[in-house]
């Protein structure tokens, strides 16, 4: 009996490890869209540097579907100029390119 209890308790650790660890992921995106809007009203810093849209602190929970791109979730999400957005996204979600997957879930910055 005392090892079916370690177990279940191992496994409540485990799901509240995992619901901690996508919290600071979410807290982490947000401080990054920040940085990258604050970043872009710095003097000599280009236009290239973020987009309007990254000034707010919300984001949302996205499931990639069948046929999505980067690009076509940037121009759906904001009226930024897209490559601009994908740059962001990537970063964001941790993505080394732009290939994405169905059912994959991104953060995106509203």
């Amino acid at each position: 009996m005392t090892s079916h209890s370690s177990r279940a308790s191992s496994a409540v650790w485990a799901a509240g490890a995992k619901a901690h660890v996508r919290m600071w992921l979410i807290v982490l995106a947000v401080l990054v869209c920040l940085g990258v809007a604050l970043a872009s009203h710095m003097p000599g810093i280009g236009e290239q540097a973020a987009y309007a849209g990254y000034e707010s602190t919300e984001v949302v929970h996205y499931t990639v579907r069948p046929g999505d791109t980067l690009w076509s979730i940037a121009d759906r999400f904001t009226d930024a100029p897209a490559a601009q957005v994908v740059e962001c996204l990537k970063a964001v979600n941790g993505l080394d390119d732009s290939r994405i997957v169905a059912g994959q879930h991104l953060i995106i910055p509203v």
